[in-house]
């Protein structure tokens, strides 16, 4: 059975409630037992749901809190504050979340892509620039078609550790049957949620 793109093997009800049953109670003894204050057992939960929804093939949307949740605890143990435990309403200009690195990346990639279909970097940056104004999660920063092209030009650094992703993310989107297409769509999108 096929399924959402870069979904694991596709596994029946029972086998995957049953995966989910015994990842949850794993998170749950590491949760109690520990030593860091639950941390890593809620990570480890947040990751046991979201594998049974890729193993079931859902809608990969269903997995997007759990992701953001896992997420968080991360940048909290490294002394981030991220955006979904912030007690400010409003979003800071220069925020270092994972979030925010995350959707940068999608936006430096949306611009790869284009330019790999015959797009103008110029117009690649500003097309990308209009869209990702409108993302959520960037509120508060103006992006505009030098933001875009400074995180693309950032990330296809090898010495960026999300440029393996990045490269990935790029290939993925031009072996699609019509890549203008995947690219329109994740820009509407309005993502705001790191990938697992």
């Amino acid at each position: 059975m096929s399924g959402p793109a870069g979904a694991p093997p596709f596994q029946d009800l029972q086998e995957a409630y049953r995966e989910l049953l015994e990842s949850l109670w794993y998170a749950s003894e590491v949760f109690e037992n520990d030593g860091d204050g639950g941390l890593e057992g809620a990570k480890l939960a947040c990751h046991a749901v979201v594998r049974f929804i890729g193993v079931r093939h859902e809608n990969p949307k269903l997995a997007a809190p759990f992701l953001m949740i896992r997420q968080s605890f991360a940048d909290l143990e490294r002394g981030l504050e991220p955006p979904l435990f912030s007690r400010n309403p409003n979003p800071r200009e220069r925020e270092r979340s994972s979030q925010r690195k995350h959707l940068q990346m999608l936006a430096a990639a949306a611009m790869e892509v284009l330019m790999g279909l015959g797009t103008g970097r110029k117009d690649a940056a500003t097309q990308v620039a209009r869209a990702v104004q409108e993302w959520p999660a960037l509120r508060g920063q103006s992006i505009t078609a030098t933001t875009v092209r400074n995180w693309r030009d950032t990330i296809r650094s090898i010495e960026d550790p999300r440029n393996s992703q990045f490269r990935k993310l790029c290939e993925h989107l031009l072996g699609r049957p019509d890549p203008h297409s995947e690219i329109k769509a994740m820009l509407q999108h309005r993502p705001g949620v790191p990938a697992a």
